[in-house]
């Protein structure tokens, strides 16, 4: 389910696929008169683009990647993020990538399939500590499974809520 090599051309292809959608919507409103709605959009791509960016600059290739390309496949899960603070990044790159993989290829098991299940990530690193938010809504059918993962993966890791309509997980790697 998860291609992780993307060449150049595939990568093109989604990017500007990704756009002409954007542009279709924005267009769609102005032709119906909601330029509200239209202006609405810009500034939620202005903002995403803006996230992107701090993102692809925290030196964390194959996290960044992954992150910025994961909503391009089938997934059950919708993927969010928002980089709130990036001082002096210094992650370790293949560690950061292999927790967030293992943990949605688990959970990607444990939701319900075509619901509306959603994480929203917050990025924060500053001089003492990378600390990462995992905001999850949507319907878990399998949480003893995503517990167990979340057991031996826990370095780090502390669970504040957890339920069948979702979770709040911190992961904070100290610096």
């Amino acid at each position: 389910m998860m291609n992780s090599e993307w060449n150049l051309v595939e990568a093109l292809r989604h990017a500007r696929h990704d756009w002409m959608n954007r542009l279709q919507l924005i267009k769609g409103n102005m032709d119906l008169g909601r330029m509200d709605r239209a202006k609405q959009i810009i500034e939620e791509i202005v903002a995403e683009s803006q996230n992107e960016s701090k993102l692809s600059n925290l030196k964390v290739p194959k996290f960044s990647e992954w992150m910025l390309t994961y909503n391009w496949q089938t997934h059950f899960i919708k993927l969010e993020f928002e980089v709130l603070e990036a001082e002096e990044p210094d992650v370790n790159d293949a560690r950061l990538f292999g927790w967030f993989t293992g943990l949605f290829s688990v959970l990607e098991n444990c939701v319900k399939p075509y619901e509306e299940n959603n994480m929203m990530v917050t990025i924060k690193i500053c001089q003492q500590e990378a600390r990462f938010e995992l905001d999850f809504n949507g319907i878990i059918v399998d949480k003893e499974s995503l517990q167990d993962w979340l057991e031996r993966n826990s370095a780090g890791v502390a669970v504040e809520t957890m339920d069948s309509n979702g979770f709040l997980i911190s992961l904070n790697l100290n610096r």
